[in-house]
């Protein structure tokens, strides 16, 4: 078992590399010269800042798309954003389920902006002022994303080297590792995307999405 998730940690390690802004919960903390006890009690701590981290930043996103949802008129993908995105933030947000749902949403949501926007659909001065703020919380999120970059790293590093019994209570964070590479990538490409489109179409881009584009 051991041998199975250190690959399939490896493999998702692909791509998270990178420099980080901010040091979430002292994931840097490894085992060695450790007891297993202590060293599963302290994978356990990172692992509920791990999640509840990426969770946040998935919401970020579903608030975005609520925004450029209804901007867009697409009423049911913006509903459905906003509605996780609130039952995320009232609730808990640190186990493998948090993360799963935000990630399901975020795709669900997702894909029908990126393709409303390829129609090229003409927005009024209301919806425009919407479709901007919803800029500016993808943007938050990319910048949350961005920030988990070396804590992630250092998680798979972490798994790697763990016991088979403390592997075992580690699927939050084994979630993470493996689907925070692709999250990083859909989020950046929504974010490019979303910014030409505003840029087109006479729509201030804040400048922490610019900041957020230059970053990736």
């Amino acid at each position: 078992m051991k041998k199975i998730i250190a690959c399939a940690v490896a493999a998702a390690l692909v791509g998270a590399s990178g420099a980080s802004f901010a040091q979430l919960g002292g994931l840097g903390n490894l085992l060695g010269g450790k007891s297993s006890s202590e060293g599963s009690a302290d994978l356990g701590g990172q692992q509920t800042t791990l999640v509840r981290n990426y969770v946040a930043a998935n919401v970020d996103v579903l608030n975005a798309n609520a925004k450029m949802g209804e901007a867009l008129g697409l009423k049911t993908q913006a509903e459905q954003a906003a509605a996780v995105a609130q039952q995320l933030s009232s609730g808990s947000t640190d186990d493998k389920d948090a993360a799963s749902k935000a990630v399901s949403a975020v795709g669900d949501t997702s894909g029908a902006i990126a393709a409303k926007l390829k129609e090229k659909p003409v927005l009024d001065a209301a919806s425009k002022k919407t479709f901007a703020q919803g800029l500016g919380h993808l943007a938050l999120g990319m910048v949350h994303y961005t920030g988990m970059r070396n804590d992630v790293t250092t998680m798979g590093n972490s798994m790697k080297s763990a016991s088979p019994m403390a592997l075992t209570s580690l699927g939050g964070a084994a979630y993470v590792v493996s689907n925070f590479p692709g999250s990083v990538t859909e989020a950046g490409k929504a974010l490019k995307n979303a910014i030409d489109f505003a840029r087109s179409n006479g729509i201030d881009v804040p400048a922490d999405a610019t900041k957020a584009l230059a970053a990736l």
